[in-house]
């Protein structure tokens, strides 16, 4: 069978297996990602001749090497040829503190890409079996676990779209001898052959050495992916009982009590299916360790916290939660004109006088010049409807408002009386 003929079968099997998959649409069109190299250019091609859905193309510049503009202006020559719809898309993929270069560039381009994506969309990437076969290699020198030795499998869905690997099954020798013989040019990226870079020791030196003595390595390579796929699916549905058992469907937070109780491999099982559902950056074993070695165990009046990237875990009456780092200052102090509205960016907040929740200030509040300030500690308020003046720490407490959350409610004054706590209290006097 010829490589086109297998091709065109592999994406009627694609298109088959997403008709079955209830949390999305059928795939209606593809996405092809192409960067303008050997792998993208063929399945690029391949598409444009092998399906009967609609394709198109998206152009990631990282703009870290001098030819970019020219691989832009290729990669759009090559799509207009083919009568492919194409967008270039330029992203920061500068190194992030403790990242790789390519962590970062991967991350870049995989946020670009999910940017794109309809509902009904099919993102297609042109990952073939040599890169199985290295992700795999490299899974294991970092000693993963299940998850990583998985690597990377032909298709998973997202929110409401897809992603699929439909040359995962070809070798990059036959993807390179069908290029030549059907007369296609394409972008050789000089990072490439750079052994500073893991992946390309394994491609250059390592994989080479190991396939003289092992020539159906990369076939062996797969079947291990394969088999882990299968291990990963079965543990991840243990994962799904677990956490549909500890989890709050309010807060998405953990019931600590239920979570002890479990053992301790379950444990670790269960966050990590929680922190891939949930946190902003996936956990490694080492923060899986972290959690139960010091989140769990510490004393109940403790606070104790674990943090990665721009996620961390934090732990409030006996429930554990999963938050964004907040990039928030709890100094800032702000003059308010209540006729007009007020954008605080960092909290995703907007304040408008006669709206939400302060709809219940007293109208004649808008003639006035507010203050907008943050806990500080000491605040008192005298909530309307109640007796006396309370601590605001008294009031946070019983309404059982995280201790993370109370330094980001705004607190609105008239000049130096607590008038409001957005979201919760209006002073008496200052009520509609």
């Amino acid at each position: 069978m010829s490589l086109l003929s297998r091709f065109t079968e592999i994406l009627q099997s694609l298109s088959s297996d997403s008709s079955t998959s209830s949390s999305v649409p059928v795939i209606k069109q593809y996405l092809v990602a192409y960067s303008g190299g050997l792998d993208s250019h063929l399945l690029l091609h391949l598409c444009a001749r092998a399906s009967k859905l609609p394709v198109r193309a998206v152009h990631i510049h990282h703009g870290l090497q001098n030819q970019a503009d020219h691989w832009s202006v290729h990669c759009a020559e090559v799509c207009a040829a083919l009568n492919v719809p194409f967008k270039t898309i330029h992203v920061d993929a500068r190194k992030n503190p403790g990242e790789s270069p390519e962590e970062t560039a991967r991350k870049a381009r995989y946020r670009a890409l999910k940017s794109e994506l309809q509902a009904g969309d099919c993102l297609l990437t042109a990952h073939h079996q040599d890169d199985q076969s290295e992700t795999v290699l490299l899974q294991l020198f970092r000693g993963a676990g299940v998850a990583g030795l998985a690597a990377m499998p032909l298709m998973h869905s997202t929110d409401h779209a897809f992603h699929a690997r439909p040359l995962l099954s070809f070798r990059r020798q036959e993807i390179h001898d069908y290029a030549n013989e059907i007369g296609l040019q394409w972008i050789e990226d000089p990072s490439n052959t750079d052994t500073d870079f893991d992946r390309n020791l394994l491609r250059q030196t390592i994989i080479p050495d190991i396939k003289k003595r092992w020539p159906q390595l990369g076939d062996s390579l797969s079947k291990v992916a394969s088999q882990q796929q299968d291990v990963l699916e079965i543990i991840e549905a243990m994962a799904a009982i677990d956490l549909a058992a500890i989890i709050s469907p309010s807060h998405h937070s953990l019931d600590m009590t239920g979570l002890t109780a479990l053992s301790r491999a379950r444990q670790l099982n269960v966050l990590r299916y929680w922190l891939l559902q949930y946190a902003d950056d996936a956990p490694t074993a080492n923060v899986l360790h972290q959690i139960i070695q010091t989140v769990l165990p510490a004393a109940a009046d403790a606070r104790p916290e674990v943090c990665w990237g721009q996620s961390e875990i934090r732990r409030y009456q006996g429930q554990l939660y999963c938050l964004s780092r907040s990039e928030h200052d709890a100094s800032t102090v702000l003059t308010w004109n209540p006729a007009e509205k007020l954008v605080l960016a960092s909290l995703g907040l907007e304040l408008q006088a006669g709206q939400g929740y302060l709809q219940g200030l007293k109208p004649d509040l808008l003639d006035k010049t507010l203050t907008v300030k943050f806990r500080q500690g000491g605040e008192k308020i005298r909530p309307a409807g109640r007796n006396g003046t309370h601590s605001l720490k008294k009031l946070m407490q019983e309404r059982a408002i995280p201790p993370w959350e109370r330094a980001e409610i705004p607190l609105i004054y008239l000049e130096d009386e607590l008038v409001c706590v957005y979201g919760y209290w209006i002073a008496e006097g200052y009520q509609r």
